[in-house]
């Protein structure tokens, strides 16, 4: 009888681990697929704003929900154009000219984007102080995970390692642009 109860006990505790495993690989699987097809995209607009107070996001908003509203279609056709060209790599047969095709749409669906993308930077940028546009700036310097984590590209030695921030809590400035020095 307590045999019986080990035993049954034990292919529970089996099946149960099996089960958590199987369940993490479909999960890693599924999100390895999402990664794939829905590549992220830069951000719109709101990465201006990012790091400004609350108060002075709060009074964009209005102008960055329209700004959303009016590329939102062209960020979707974009994304639905590499979904396509994706697709056409791995095709069986193989059929280069319509990924030529294909690549031409993506192509077209990007420089609208980036056109319209650009447009409602230098709107928005227009309206914000020189301190804002100096924040703007610092974040688009960062290098590294944008949500402050310590990732590959902000480590010390690392590419586009900008050294520590000072005792004051400040950043140095940025280094001169080849313009600059012309």
């Amino acid at each position: 009888m307590i045999k019986n109860k080990l035993l049954l006990l034990g292919l529970l505790l089996s099946l149960s681990i099996n089960l958590f495993f199987v369940g993490g690989i479909a999960y890693r699987v599924s999100s390895f697929q999402e990664q794939l097809t829905g590549r992220p995209l830069p951000p719109n607009v709101g990465w201006i704003v990012r790091d400004l107070d609350e108060a002075r996001r709060s009074e964009l908003e209005p102008q960055l929900r329209s700004s959303f509203e009016e590329i939102s279609p062209i960020r979707r056709e974009m994304m639905n154009a590499q979904r396509q060209v994706n697709e056409l790599m791995s095709a069986q047969p193989f059929d280069a000219d319509a990924l030529s095709e294909a690549f031409t749409t993506l192509r077209d669906a990007n420089i609208r984007y980036q056109a319209l993308a650009h447009e409602q930077t230098s709107e928005i940028l227009g309206q914000l102080s020189e301190e804002e546009r100096l924040a703007a700036l610092e974040f688009v310097q960062r290098r590294g995970p944008r949500d402050g984590r310590d990732g590959f590209r902000g480590r010390s030695g690392g590419p586009g390692f900008r050294g520590p921030r000072g005792p004051d809590g400040q950043r140095p400035p940025p280094l001169p642009t080849q313009d600059a020095n012309q």
